[in-house]
C-alpha cells in the first residue's frame, strides 16, 4: 500500500479523490494557519512593545520621584533666610558667631542628611572667604576649581540649578572613614543673598548611582540599560559591552522616545528608548523577538493539532462518501475484467440515470458489438481456413495467396467487419513484401513498410496495448539489405518484452547510416532480461526453438552468411526496464 502511495497513478480512484481532497484542504488550512500564526506573532510583538515601554516609563517615573525629592530638598535648604543671611554677612570671629555657626548652621546640614538617607553628601561652597571651612559641609568656593562640572555651572549666570552626569564623588578631605570615591550623580543650586541678587554660595548634593538605578531590573525576555549622552552604558547591570555603538544602536535619539523592532547583534529585537533629560540620560531596553514568539508557539501547536484532527476526520468522511459513490464503478470494473478474460456475455445492470448509468449503457453496447464482431471474424476465419485448404489443394502460389486475401477482405466488407478488412489488407501487404518475388534482398524502404504492416496486424491482437515510434533517416530508404532482418527483432520485442509486461508499452524503431554501415535498432520498455540470459543469446545458447534466443541466433547466422565479417550484433537489457537490440551491416 505504501509503495502504491508513492506512485499516484497506481492508486485506486477512491484513494486518488481522498488524496487530492486532503492535499487541497491541507494546503488551504496550512496557509490559513500560517497567516494566523503570523498575525498572532505581530500582535504579540506590538503588545509587547507597549507593555515594555510602559515598564520603562514606570522606571523613569520612579527615578524622577527621587530626583524631584532631591530638588525639593535643595530648594528648601537654599531658600532658608537664616542660611542666606549667614553666608552673606562678614564673619568677624566673635564668640557668638562661632556658637551660631556650630549650633545652628552646621546641624542644619546634618539634619537634612539624617532625614534623607539616600543623599551621599551635601556641601556648601561659600563666596564669603571670611567664614571658616567645616569638614564635609562648608567649603570655600575656591575648591570648585577642582570640580569641572560645578566650575562650568558657575560660568552660566542664567542657570541657577542643574544635574551633573555620573562622575566620581568629590573627596575634599581624606579620613579613615571616607577614603573611597563612589560613582554619583550631583545636583547643584546657587544660593543668592537675601539683600542682594548676588550669589553667596553654591550647594551640591551627591547621590550614589545605586539610589537612582535600583529601580532597574532585568526583564524576563531582555535587558535594560542606562546610557549617557555619549552612548556609554552606565548601569550596573552585567553587560559585556561598554558603549551602544558596539550594539549597533548608536543612532537612537537623545531627546525623543523610540520604540521599534530592529536588528541588534544579528537578532531581531524590540528596542525602546525613554529619555531622562533632567539627568541627560536614556533608559534603553532591548528585548529579543524570539522571547515573545515563544509565547505564540504554544498557540501554534494547538492550531497544528486541531488541523491534524480536522484533516483526519475529513479524510475518513471523504473516504466513506467516495467509496459509496464508486461502488457502482467497481461493478463495471469487475465486468471489464470478465470481458478481458474472454467472457463476452457480461452485462452491467442499469438502475439509475447518472454518469455511471451512461458508462454502463455504453459498456453493454460495446460488449454486444464485440460479440457480433467476434462472430463475424470467426466466420471470416472459417472462410480463410477453407481458402487455405483450397490453396493447398491447388499448390498455392503467391498470386493465388494475394487473391485469397483479397477475397477475405471482400467478405469482411460484405459483413461490415472493417477490422477484418484492415487485417486482411495488412496481411496481404506483408506477404507481398515478404515474398519479394523470390529475391534474397530488398530495399530498406520495403523492409520498413513490411514491419509497419506487421505491427498494424499486431495492434489488433494486443488490443492497442503498445505504441510505436519510428525514428528513420530517409537516406537509408534507397539502400538494399538482406530481407526480413528487422521484422523478427520487432516480433521478439512484442512477444518476449511487452506482452509479459501486461501493461501498455512502447516500441522505438530506428534506422540510419553510420559511416559505411547501415543499422537497425529496436528498443522496447518491456520486462527486460537478466545479464545471464543476454549472455546466452549472444553466445548462441538457446533453450527452446521457439524462444527469443532462437530468433536472434537465426538473424546472426543470416547476417554472417550475407555480410561475412561486416556486421555487428548487440543487445542491451535490464530487468524491469526494457531491451535494445542493434544490428549493423555493410551498406549496398
Amino acid at each position: 500500500m505504501f509503495h502504491n502511495l508513492l506512485n499516484f497513478s497506481n492508486l485506486s480512484v477512491t484513494w486518488k479523490l481522498v488524496t487530492v481532497y486532503l492535499l487541497i484542504l491541507a494546503v488551504s488550512l496550512s496557509a490559513s494557519g500560517w497567516f494566523l500564526y503570523d498575525q498572532l506573532t505581530r500582535s504579540s510583538i506590538a503588545q509587547s512593545q507597549n507593555v515594555t515601554e510602559q515598564n520603562l516609563q514606570q522606571m523613569r517615573e520612579s527615578m524622577m520621584d527621587k530626583v524631584n525629592m532631591i530638588e525639593h530638598t535643595s530648594r528648601l535648604f537654599t531658600s532658608d533666610i537664616k542660611l542666606q543671611t549667614f553666608l552673606g554677612d562678614p564673619f568677624t570671629y566673635q564668640s557668638y558667631e562661632y556658637e551660631d555657626y556650630r549650633s545652628n548652621i552646621i546641624p542644619f546640614v546634618e539634619n537634612i542628611m539624617r532625614q534623607n538617607p539616600y543623599i551621599h553628601s551635601l556641601r556648601i561652597y561659600m563666596n564669603n572667604k571670611s567664614i571658616p571651612e567645616v569638614y564635609d559641609s562648608f567649603y570655600s568656593i575656591d575648591r570648585i576649581m577642582k570640580n569641572s562640572g560645578l566650575q562650568q555651572a558657575l560660568n552660566v549666570p542664567e542657570q541657577d540649578e542643574g544635574w551633573l552626569g555620573l562622575h566620581l564623588s568629590t573627596l575634599n578631605v581624606k579620613t579613615p572613614t571616607r577614603d573611597t570615591r563612589h560613582e554619583v550623580f550631583s545636583y547643584y543650586q546657587k544660593i543668592n543673598s537675601i539683600r542682594y541678587e548676588s550669589m553667596v554660595g553654591i550647594m551640591e548634593i551627591e547621590v550614589v548611582d545605586d539610589v537612582l538605578l535600583e529601580v532597574l531590573n532585568t526583564s524576563e525576555f531582555g535587558e535594560i540599560m542606562l546610557i549617557d549622552q555619549q552612548g556609554t552604558i552606565i548601569s550596573e547591570q552585567k553587560h559585556e559591552l561598554a558603549n551602544i555603538q558596539e550594539l549597533g544602536i548608536d543612532k537612537l535619539p537623545n531627546t525623543e522616545g523610540y520604540n521599534k523592532v530592529m536588528n541588534v547583534q544579528d537578532r531581531s529585537s524590540i528596542v525602546i528608548s525613554v529619555p531622562i533629560p533632567e539627568l541627560e540620560l536614556r533608559l534603553v531596553g532591548i528585548y529579543p523577538v524570539e522571547g515573545f514568539r515563544d509565547k505564540v508557539k504554544g498557540s501554534a501547536r494547538t492550531i497544528i493539532m486541531t488541523l491534524i484532527v480536522a484533516l483526519t476526520l475529513l479524510g475518513i468522511i471523504v473516504f466513506l462518501i467516495t467509496t459509496a459513490l464508486l461502488s457502482r464503478l467497481k461493478v463495471l470494473v469487475k465486468a471489464m475484467k470478465q470481458v478481458r478474460e474472454g467472457s463476452l456475455t457480461v452485462s452491467v445492470p442499469v438502475t439509475a440515470n447518472d454518469e455511471f448509468t451512461q458508462i454502463a449503457t455504453s459498456f453493454n453496447m460495446m460488449t454486444g458489438r464485440i460479440h457480433d464482431l467476434v462472430e463475424t471474424v470467426y466466420k471470416s476465419q472459417l472462410m480463410e481456413r477453407e481458402a487455405e485448404l483450397r490453396a493447398l489443394e491447388s499448390q498455392v502460389n503467391p498470386h493465388f495467396l494475394y487473391n485469397t486475401l483479397a477475397t477475405i477482405a471482400w467478405v469482411g466488407r460484405k459483413y461490415q467487419a472493417h477490422d477484418v478488412v484492415h487485417i486482411s489488407n495488412a496481411l496481404a501487404k506483408f506477404y507481398r513484401l515478404m515474398l519479394n518475388k523470390g529475391k534474397r534482398e530488398m530495399l530498406v524502404r520495403h523492409e520498413i513498410d513490411m514491419v509497419q504492416a506487421y505491427l498494424s496486424i499486431q495492434k489488433f491482437r494486443f488490443e492497442d496495448r503498445f505504441e510505436v515510434i519510428y525514428d528513420i533517416d530517409e537516406k537509408v530508404y534507397e539502400y538494399s539489405a538482406a530481407k526480413n532482418l528487422l521484422q523478427p527483432i520487432v516480433e521478439n520485442a512484442l512477444i518476449h518484452g511487452i506482452e509479459p509486461k501486461r501493461a501498455r508499452g512502447t516500441l522505438i524503431i530506428k534506422a540510419g547510416i553510420e559511416g559505411d554501415m547501415l543499422y537497425y535498432k529496436v528498443i522496447d520498455d518491456g520486462v527486460g532480461m537478466a545479464v545471464s540470459r543476454v549472455e546466452d543469446i549472444l553466445q548462441g545458447r538457446t533453450v527452446t526453438s521457439s524462444g527469443s534466443g532462437y530468433a536472434m541466433n537465426n538473424i546472426r547466422e543470416r547476417l554472417q552468411g550475407h555480410y561475412g565479417q561486416r556486421y555487428k550484433f548487440e543487445i542491451a537489457s535490464r530487468p524491469g526496464i526494457g531491451t535494445a537490440v542493434t544490428i549493423m551491416f555493410g551498406k549496398e
